[in-house]
């Protein structure tokens, strides 16, 4: 061979590796930053979903008005829904990167979320703007389309955030194992994740559209399943993007293993259903669940202060005072002085009428709710009945519409009462955190003004009587302004002389009618026991009781 074309060859060959390990190294660097670009992407739909409002929270002090208007999260979920519908991975200047997998370790892709949108028949939530200011108030309670049985959108929604979930298990497994010792196919697994997650994002905007109909509970149990799952997937991609689970196989490195495992326990909680820890379904699971949740909370209340009102009232003078008396000081500490036992137990036989009061909530809400769907089940017959007809009469059309009409107040009662039992059940929680011993006897007089101009507008201001200006005194006065509504709105429902349309359906048992009338005396006996309990101990109450 001559020697010109010796070196012409092997110059080629000396180019030829070159280009190859250019190219090769120009590829590890793509997928290093798709993986970078996956886990902007999944950040950014995390934080949509961390804006999305489980309900109209405004508060009622002075200082809503100068907060951002409020809507139900409808506002946010239109910009989830462009984001979610089509998360592409945009490079610095906002131009999609192109990528294009040659050996795509997913051999099926799922549906794509505008697809299972249109599959879930729900309208596009509406593109309201944010104002600066709250001109109308909102509802006492979001409006609710269901209790037990699942209308087609919220069933339909479920089904995209189970398969979602079942998507994010799998390719999470793929991913662990094959972008540990494979940054390319890797990278191509990190867009499957992305996919999973948009499907995630998808089901949460459709729950929270009004379509929906979804409760507060529901909202929040799917918001917190959501952020959960996304959660474990950007700290397993970020795992691969700073090179912490990176490394060869069988190298003894499992945090892509311990990750992978993050990941598929919030995933069974949405494709578990046999977990007692998993997403409600429906409106009825989610509030069920939180009226249990705040049930065990006011027994656990109850029963810590319990053991606190056994051991006694702590001495008020003795030889040994100031001289350490080592664990006999720390228990004195946990007991309450003779004043401030008159209090606790006051406090806490507020905390059993609140949780006989959740009880009470929790049966009117089954009765009710059986109610509204037995009228549903009854309307699908009759409009199976009307469709038969060629010309159904104006008459029939219009008891449709009254029927129709009906069942939806019946479920807006509902909600309206579960937000009351949120405050009465919230509100235990609120008393024992100032509960414990001593009590903090000082006055709060910005809260007390704040708490006398909301005071006028309720309803209960002329059987509560004043509790003074201390935190608890407040706290105690709040709670029982709470049981007095929320018995209130049971036995209106109950009465015969209400205007409340529901009594007319008679869905109220006989059960929850009287216990509802023995929550209102047994309230009456908890107020006085309150006031003569709080005069004993602030001097600004025993003031007003003597007036």
């Amino acid at each position: 061979m001559p020697p010109n074309k010796k070196k012409n060859k092997q110059k080629n060959k000396s180019g030829g590796a070159v280009s190859s390990s250019t190219k090769n190294g120009d590829g590890g660097a793509n997928n290093k930053n798709l993986n970078a670009e996956v886990l902007e992407a999944l950040t950014r739909l995390a934080d949509k979903l961390a804006q999305l409002d489980v309900a109209c929270d405004h508060d009622e002090d002075e200082e809503a008005g100068e907060k951002s208007g409020c809507d139900d999260g409808s506002n946010v979920a239109a910009e989830l829904a462009n984001d979610t519908a089509a998360l592409s991975l945009n490079d610095g200047n906002g131009e999609e990167m192109a990528v294009a997998p040659e050996n795509n370790a997913m051999e099926t892709s799922p549906p794509s979320p505008a697809a299972l949108s249109t599959t879930a028949q729900s309208p596009p939530p509406p593109t309201a703007t944010i104002t600066s200011t709250v001109t109308n108030p909102p509802p006492a309670a979001l409006p609710l389309s269901h209790w037990r049985t699942l209308p087609l959108p919220v069933s339909s929604a479920y089904q995209i955030l189970t398969d979602g979930a079942q998507y994010l298990h799998a390719t999470s497994t793929k991913y662990a194992l094959v972008g540990k010792v494979d940054s390319h196919e890797g990278g191509n697994l990190a867009i499957e994740l992305r996919k999973g997650a948009e499907l995630i994002g998808t089901a949460t905007l459709l729950l929270f559209s009004p379509s929906c109909g979804s409760s507060r509970s529901l909202r929040k149990y799917v918001k917190q399943s959501s952020r959960a799952i996304l959660a474990s997937v950007i700290s397993l991609v970020a795992s691969f993007e700073d090179g912490s689970a990176c490394g060869q196989a069988n190298d003894g490195n499992n945090v892509g293993a311990q990750k992978t495992g993050a990941v598929w326990s919030s995933c069974e909680k949405i494709t578990n259903a046999r977990s007692l820890s998993s997403l409600p379904k429906g409106n009825r699971s989610a509030m069920r669940r939180e009226l249990m949740v705040w049930l065990r909370d006011c027994n656990e209340s109850v029963e810590e202060f319990e053991e606190v009102l056994l051991l006694g009232p702590r001495d008020s003078g003795g030889e040994n005072d100031g001289e350490g008396g080592g664990e006999d000081d720390m228990m004195d500490e946990e007991q309450f002085t003779e004043k401030e036992m008159t209090v606790a137990k006051a406090s806490v036989n507020v905390m059993k009428c609140s949780k006989n009061l959740l009880g009470l909530v929790l049966k009117a809400c089954e009765c009710v709710g059986e109610a509204a769907d037995k009228k549903l089940l009854e309307d699908q017959e009759e409009g199976t009945n009307n469709n038969m007809e060629q010309t159904p009469t104006n008459n029939k059309q219009q008891e449709q519409e009254d029927s129709d009409n009906k069942r939806k107040e019946m479920l807006q009662w509902i909600s309206n009462l579960h937000e009351m039992a949120r405050t009465v059940g919230e509100g235990v929680t609120n008393v024992g955190i100032l509960l414990y011993p001593p009590l903090d006897s000082s006055s709060n007089a910005k809260e007390l003004q704040k708490w006398q101009a909301k005071k006028q507008t309720r309803s209960a201001t002329k059987i509560i009587p004043s509790l003074g200006s201390t935190t608890l005194g407040l706290q105690l006065e709040h709670q029982l302004y709470a049981l007095s509504e929320c018995i209130a709105s049971v036995n209106d429902a109950a009465s015969s002389s209400s205007p409340n349309r529901i009594i007319q359906s008679s869905c109220l048992s006989k059960e929850v009618i009287e216990g509802a009338e023995r929550l209102q005396k047994a309230l009456g006996v908890r107020i006085k026991e309150v006031q003569e309990a709080m005069a004993v101990w602030d001097d600004s109450v025993a003031t007003l009781v003597n007036k």
